[in-house]
């Protein structure tokens, strides 16, 4: 099934229709348990591993591993933070999603269409951040784009400028998330 990304921002009738589609096909379900935490704390957990790693390159990594870098990691770790902030906006909705665009359209229905909470920002930030399925997402910090040439890739060289930028979005958006949640 195709989504139209720009359709689920602009057209809360045709979101709503998706909604009800990912639920009917049970890839997004009702969960009545508010672990929203446990995905906050992971990713809270992740953006301290990640921030460590980059600080160990500045020490142990140039002393031990001279001329390597794990910029790769750093980003996979990055890239998780955020989808697990998206996964806990979703579970203190009270449902829990399979798949990054059912999550994606959950908390555009729910957080934007519905309640007004998230900006249009918002939502396109974590679109960029977690979905593939956008066709004019060209920006060098996607995240799931750099996670997966970082996960699967053997020629990607990844810069620490890369890393940086993706540190700070995704530092932000937690945090901000974080505080909506709590």
């Amino acid at each position: 099934m195709k989504i139209n990304i720009d359709r689920l921002i602009s057209n809360k009738k045709y979101c709503e229709e998706v909604f009800k589609l990912f639920i009917k096909k049970k890839v997004i379900r009702e969960n009545k348990l508010k672990f929203f935490g446990k995905h906050i704390n992971k990713a809270l957990s992740n953006l301290e591993f990640a921030n460590f790693l980059l600080e160990e390159h500045k020490n142990s990594i140039k002393e031990k591993l001279p001329n390597k870098t794990f910029y790769d990691w750093c980003i996979i770790i990055y890239y998780y933070a955020i989808y697990h902030t998206a996964l806990a906006l979703t579970t203190k909705a009270g449902y829990e999603s399979k798949n990054h665009i059912a999550t994606i359209t959950a908390i555009t229905l729910l957080y934007y269409h519905k309640d007004n909470i998230l900006k249009k920002e918002e939502i396109e930030f974590l679109i960029e951040k977690i979905s593939l399925e956008k066709n004019d997402i060209n920006l060098v910090f996607d995240s799931k784009e750099l996670r997966e040439r970082a996960s699967y890739g053997v020629d990607q060289s990844f810069e620490l400028k890369q890393t940086m930028a993706l540190k700070k979005e995704a530092v932000d958006f937690v945090n901000k998330i974080r505080g909506l949640i709590e």
